[in-house]
């Protein structure tokens, strides 16, 4: 009975770990689980989360099936104006001083245009809401992503941090018709840590397991 106690004790770590999601986050809502009424153009509101659409012709909802974990994903749809852009962002508090890593999943089918799309994550550290500190930093991924690609950023908040403005955007320069998807966002002055260290965890604590019972033995 212990035995299997610890081994799920093990898995549930290494897979509370995999997920940005589950990780320490600062991002509210950032797996685009919860999700709010309908607005206007056929758009519906994300959670913690403001929408902006460069036209009508562009909406945000929640998708089921396209998802990088969870019930649900972002998606920004585009109905055929070339040029066009939508997203979503998110104040998110932070403290000066503190190294920010943010990762943020995305996913741009070749539908969409390929290499006539781009999806850009914006950071821009704020003094007060809407107060700029120097420049917004513009991180991206050009073309399709063939699946779930990521888009990351790490840098020390300068003097005066009180929060930082998180935006995920997606261009289209092609046809404009298509949808693009976001999940999993992630901010936070902890890194998210690497797949191969979890596995290493995992295998370590499973072991040491192994060591404890053979002297037992």
């Amino acid at each position: 009975m212990k035995k299997i106690f610890f081994l799920g004790l093990v898995v549930g770590l290494v897979l509370s770990l995999a997920s940005p999601a589950q990780a320490a986050n600062l991002v509210a809502n950032p797996g685009f689980e919860t999700w709010g009424p309908w607005g206007p153009g056929g758009s519906e509101a994300a959670g913690n989360w403001w929408g902006m659409f460069s036209d009508p012709n562009v909406t945000g909802t929640k998708e089921s099936v396209i998802k990088k974990s969870g019930s649900f994903s972002g998606k920004t749809a585009f109905a055929g104006t070339a040029g066009a852009w939508g997203g979503w962002g998110q104040r998110v508090p932070f403290t000066a001083g503190n190294t920010l890593y943010a990762y943020q999943p995305v996913n741009i089918p070749t539908a969409l245009g390929g290499t006539n799309s781009l999806a850009t994550l914006e950071i821009a550290f704020e003094s007060a809401p809407d107060v700029t500190i120097g420049s917004a930093v513009k991180t991206s991924t050009s073309a399709a992503t063939g699946g779930w690609g990521d888009i990351q950023y790490s840098a020390v908040a300068p003097v005066g941090t009180t929060s930082l403005r998180y935006v995920v955007l997606l261009e289209t320069w092609g046809s404009g018709t298509g949808a693009a998807y976001f999940d999993d966002a992630y901010a936070d002055s902890v890194p998210i840590p690497e797949p191969a260290s979890m596995l290493l965890l995992g295998s370590g604590l499973v072991g040491l397991f192994g060591i404890t019972r053979k002297k037992k033995s």
